[in-house]
């Protein structure tokens, strides 16, 4: 998440983010596993699914005070789930809309993991 943070606070300037928290990948009542992402404070991440707006408004304030989150976090209702539904966004994505609201770029994982150079590349062309 770091490198994420790094770029927000490189391009918050020019560009509007969002964060949108959508599922929570390895819930514990869903498909436990040991979780590879640990938290600044040396904790595992351990969540069951969250099933209201409440809880997963919960969850994401958690994860904006563990992890100093500077990025605006908004939520995928989770009696629709509608952003993951139109976007196919689990695991992880990154997705750029241009003003005019056009799909402009979407970075693919590659392992569970987003290689950022070529989000970064992106990001330069549109200030310039």
């Amino acid at each position: 998440m770091s490198r994420l943070s790094e770029l927000y606070n490189v391009y918050c300037k020019f560009i509007n983010f969002r964060f949108i928290y959508i599922l929570e990948a390895h819930a514990q009542d869903e498909w436990p596993i040991c979780s590879a992402r640990w938290c600044p404070t040396g904790v595992p991440v351990k969540y069951t699914q969250t099933h209201t707006v409440e809880e997963r408004l919960t969850v994401a304030k958690d994860f904006i005070r563990d992890f100093n989150f500077p990025m605006p976090v908004v939520i995928d209702k989770p009696e629709e789930n509608l952003f993951e539904k139109i976007y196919a966004s689990w695991p992880v994505r990154i997705y750029v809309i241009d003003k005019d609201y056009r799909l402009t770029y979407k970075a693919q994982p590659s392992e569970s993991m987003l290689k950022l150079n070529e989000f970064t590349e992106h990001l330069q062309s549109i200030i310039q």
